[in-house]
């Protein structure tokens, strides 16, 4: 499975690490065809909750 794009609303470590109640992500835009994407800021900014919510539900 290839994620291609995620949106997150409600979620706490993105409203006070980003002060925003919703964040999405288009990973075919970002990605641009790349096999390898890293997500990087600072501590606190929401990394682990899109790392947390890639995966389908069950």
């Amino acid at each position: 499975m290839q994620v291609l794009s995620l949106t997150l609303k409600g979620f706490r470590g993105i409203h006070d690490g980003l002060g925003r109640d919703e964040l999405s992500l288009d990973f075919e835009r970002l990605a641009d065809g790349a096999e390898l994407v890293a997500i990087a800021c600072a501590n606190g900014r929401g990394k682990t909750t899109v790392m947390d919510n890639m995966h389908p539900l069950c």
